[in-house]
């Protein structure tokens, strides 16, 4: 089984906080119903419910910083690559697609989404190794 994304941490975290909402509405709407004892037992449960919640989107933002730091590490890595490549490039076109890599990894990154800033990151690294 594959690693949760931070994604799919949050969606799920949005489910679990949807189901908490419907849980809470079923209590209110049969609250006449319903014992003291069940009153607390399912309002118990909604809190446990919304604490689980909470709990996935702590993580979904743990993965995301994750994410970018792994992403910065890697960037540090191939910059002074970067900067040693186009110092000596012959080829124009690359020097273009190299500069135009690191427009699109600095536009993945002021978007924030991880996953589109790890895969411009691959592509400017593909760039710069192809010779």
């Amino acid at each position: 089984m594959s690693n949760l994304t931070s994604k799919q941490a949050n969606s799920i975290a949005d489910t679990f906080k949807g189901i908490a909402k419907e849980v809470g509405d079923y209590r209110m709407n049969n609250y006449d119903r319903m014992s003291p004892t069940q009153r607390i037992d399912i309002e118990n449960l909604q809190d446990n419910i919304l604490e689980q919640a909470d709990k996935l989107y702590t993580e979904s933002a743990t993965l995301v910083m994750n994410d970018i730091q792994n992403s910065l590490a890697t960037i540090e890595n191939v910059t002074t690559e970067i900067q040693e490549t186009i110092h000596g490039l012959q080829d124009i076109q690359k020097a273009i697609d190299i500069a135009s890599s690191v427009l699109n990894l600095g536009a993945a990154i002021l978007s924030k989404d991880p996953q589109s800033i790890g895969k411009t990151i691959i592509e400017l690294v593909k760039i710069v190794k192809d010779n």
